[in-house]
């Protein structure tokens, strides 16, 4: 009878400490949820303090405190996520009323139109949700513009406006001015790009795919490597433009002016170049299977009698 006595207030000891035990657990949990609650409201009234701090310094008269409020929020951007398209849209606006017309006649863009430019064109596109940027009419320039009558031989001065690879997707560019920057190996896929000046800059390897670009100013520019098939070149200038094996495949170039242009290398298979001004450019080893040259201008044009068999003219 002891032994079982014995027993009950054993199993009952084990129940009541199991019970103490999970009690204190829960609450425990539910002292770590309201501390994680109350980080994450703190946290939210931090970011919410900064955000407002770097808007209205945006609106400062000083350079250097406008300075201060871009990078302020794209630090704003790293540390939350759920901000980005917020903010991206609020530098995109920046941009809008600050790049409207060109600098003075001699002068590079300001430098927090260029800051500006490079928080947005580094950004993570990965937080992005459904952000379209619209940065249509900016005016982004550098004092060292090489002038357009430049010779081949003459060197380009691109202003770099990124340390690493722009993420311009689907960006909404019509009517900019960028001539003369440095955008190589940008994503640009699907942007807009619809009268927009980008002579003389650097695009190697940038990916224009499906991007569009009718009326566009590309003279002097460096295309080399970029991917441009499926996109709309619709009576673009790209004069003196180098082209090196880059892929104009399926691209739709009717009436462009291609006068001396590079294009050794390039893919032109089932390019629409009907009415394009060809004369003078370097078409040698160029891929022009299936591409339509009627009422194209091919004076002066390096071009093999084979490549234009292989077109349909």
């Amino acid at each position: 009878m002891s032994v079982a006595i014995a027993s009950l207030v054993a199993v009952g000891g084990l129940w009541y400490s199991n019970a103490q035990t999970k009690d204190a657990r829960d609450e425990a949990r539910q002292a770590n949820s309201q501390a994680q609650q109350d980080r994450a409201l703190s946290k939210e009234g931090q970011i919410t303090d900064r955000y407002t701090a770097a808007v209205n310094n945006l609106g400062d008269d000083k350079m250097e405190v406008r300075l201060g409020g871009i990078y302020a929020l794209q630090r704003i951007m790293q540390d939350s996520h759920r901000d980005q398209p917020t903010i991206a849209n609020v530098l995109a606006a920046y941009l809008r009323s600050h790049a409207s017309g060109p600098p003075p006649k001699g002068n590079s863009s300001p430098a927090d139109v260029l800051a500006a430019f490079s928080v947005l064109a580094t950004r993570n596109p990965r937080y992005d949700d459904s952000l379209t940027l619209n940065l249509a009419a900016i005016w982004v320039t550098n004092s060292k513009r090489v002038p357009v009558s430049m010779s081949h031989d003459e060197k380009l001065e691109p202003c770099r406006l990124t340390s690493k690879p722009a993420q311009l997707a689907n960006v909404d560019f019509s009517s900019a001015h960028l001539s003369n920057v440095m955008l190589n190996h940008a994503d640009m896929d699907h942007a807009i790009l619809v009268g927009a000046d980008l002579a003389n800059s650097n695009l190697s390897g940038v990916d224009l795919t499906r991007a569009e670009l009718p009326f566009v100013d590309l003279r002097h520019a460096s295309l080399n490597d970029a991917q441009l098939r499926e996109s709309s070149l619709v009576a673009a200038d790209m004069s003196d433009a180098i082209l090196f094996r880059a892929d104009l495949s399926g691209t739709s170039m009717d009436h462009a002016v291609l006068r001396d242009a590079r294009m050794g290398g390039a893919d032109l298979r089932g390019a629409d170049l009907r009415g394009a001004d060809l004369r003078g450019a370097d078409l040698m080893g160029a891929d022009l299977r299936g591409a339509n040259l009627h009422g194209a201008k091919l004076k002066g044009a390096r071009i093999s009698a084979d490549q234009l068999r292989s077109a349909d003219r």
